[in-house]
């Protein structure tokens, strides 16, 4: 959201930076990549919720391309703000530390993937 707001309030050349296609692609990636680190979490919590015993498979894909995605997001996000986004105390600041931090916690991303291999091997 604070990114949407930045280019379409911020001017570059003449006109709103979002009407440039360089910007409008990288907002198109980033909607893309919440929605879909959305859709695997909430397939996670629906295999759960319909009674799986286990499913760590699905909580480790959804972890890993969830934090994985909002890395990258974020990373995209700083790009559009300029310095503003690396400036303390600016919101976009502090998501790209605190989601640093994510993609380290309840197994980093490289636990994840080992995780994701053996339940898929396991399955075969």
């Amino acid at each position: 959201d604070e990114s949407i707001k930045r280019v379409a309030e911020r001017k570059l050349f003449g006109a709103a930076m979002g009407e440039l296609q360089m910007v409008q692609g990288h907002v198109a990636d980033m909607a893309l990549d919440v929605d879909a680190a959305a859709l695997l979490v909430y397939r996670a919590a629906w295999t759960k919720d319909m009674g799986a015993t286990r499913v760590t498979r699905e909580a480790a894909m959804a972890k890993l391309f969830a934090t994985d995605k909002a890395q990258e997001v974020i990373d995209k996000a700083v790009q559009l703000h300029g310095g503003d986004g690396v400036r303390k105390g600016h919101i976009v600041e502090s998501l790209y530390r605190e989601i640093r931090a994510l993609r380290i916690y309840e197994g980093a991303s490289d636990v994840q993937k080992v995780v994701i291999a053996r339940q898929v091997m396991g399955a075969a």
